[in-house]
């Protein structure tokens, strides 16, 4: 089984980037946190802490690892998920590009979910994942890496990913001649065929060391910074001193929900791009609020919209307006036309 000299040599390159000890590519950021969930012995039905306001691979990973997800209410100002719980395994998100400082709950195993920063491996999380899909910070289309500095978590996460082939942590590629031997005993466990294609890899390689991957984001949200200063009806996600931005996107919050549609009506008439709105909370999306009829519905999970579960990310949630970063020039025009927007708004 030869995933081929690119795929070793861009793990080998990210793991330095990074700063961990191993690396293992993957075809997706899903099947990264997957891997890592499965790696680190998520039981089924075992309790797994994630934030309501991000994308739902999260949760999805959760399930698929047979976890039952915990919803973790959010800080009002960073917006991320609150840390000082505790349990056997928290999934905290960089969101939005925002890298945790510092992980404050007590729990078992922090799988970091780093899917939109590029943001160094933290030593305690026993697993950071990163995605490299279309719209990420590393963009190859598709892709994902898992990195750890645990030589067992490492292997585990190899062989799960590599549909249980008996494999080195720090190593891709078999041998090929104990590959081809008749007597090779290959599948030590079950796993899924996870592994990035050599192509992916190859183009990982060439733009870990492009331009600044996280700078030109940094510039673009400064556009943005610059438009919105003094506007007392928007509020941007709070930075921590000391804590560090990728801005994967620039996110702001309205005063109140029936701004939406008003505000980005404003900034297209003004020449920007449609804004993205946040993702509906996982636990309002119509898949997730049907899983209790297959016995994976922690109590009162699927309540009714407005049910108060998380009442902070509920209250964000319809207010948050998302801006693009990944071009300079659209991102200078944008800001132009949230400033006109704003002019004009405020009459």
């Amino acid at each position: 089984m030869d995933n081929g000299k690119h795929v070793a040599a861009f793990e080998e390159a990210f793991a330095d980037y990074v700063g961990a000890r191993y690396a293992i590519a993957m075809a997706n950021g899903t099947a990264t946190l997957h891997t890592a969930l499965a790696a680190c012995g998520v039981k089924r039905g075992e309790p797994v802490a994630v934030p309501p306001l991000t994308m739902s691979a999260t949760t999805i990973a959760v399930l698929h690892a047979g976890g039952v997800p915990t919803f973790v209410d959010i800080d009002p100002d960073t917006w991320l998920m609150d840390t000082t719980g505790g349990g056997s395994v928290g999934v905290p998100v960089s969101l939005y590009g925002l890298h945790y400082t510092v992980f404050d709950g007590d729990w078992d195993n922090i799988v970091d979910d780093a899917a939109q920063t590029l943001r160094p491996h933290d030593e305690c999380a026993d697993f950071t994942s990163y995605s490299f899909q279309a719209s990420k910070i590393l963009a190859l289309g598709e892709g994902g890496m898992l990195v750890t500095n645990d030589e067992h978590l490492a292997r585990e996460a190899r062989e799960f990913s590599s549909l249980g082939y008996h494999m080195d942590p720090d190593q891709p590629r078999i041998d090929p001649a104990i590959l081809k031997h008749p007597t090779y005993e290959r599948h030590h466990s079950l796993g899924w065929n996870y592994r990035m294609s050599d192509w992916v890899a190859r183009a990982g390689i060439h733009a870990l060391h492009a331009d600044d991957l996280v700078g030109d984001r940094r510039r673009a949200a400064s556009y943005y910074r610059e438009a919105i200063d003094a506007c007392d009806w928007i509020t941007p996600q709070h930075i921590p001193e000391g804590w560090t931005h990728d801005y994967w996107c620039y996110a702001i919050a309205l005063e109140f929900p029936e701004m939406w549609d008003s505000f980005t009506a404003a900034v297209v008439k003004h020449g920007g791009e449609m804004p993205y709105g946040a993702w509906a909370l996982t636990y309002f999306e119509p898949a997730f609020r049907h899983l209790g009829e297959h016995g994976q519905r922690p109590q009162g999970w699927f309540d009714p919209p407005g049910s108060g579960m998380c009442p902070v990310a509920e209250d964000l949630q319809p207010r948050l307006v998302q801006f693009q970063t990944n071009n300079l020039t659209s991102a200078q025009r944008n800001a132009d036309a949230v400033a006109a927007a704003i002019k004009e708004l405020n009459g």
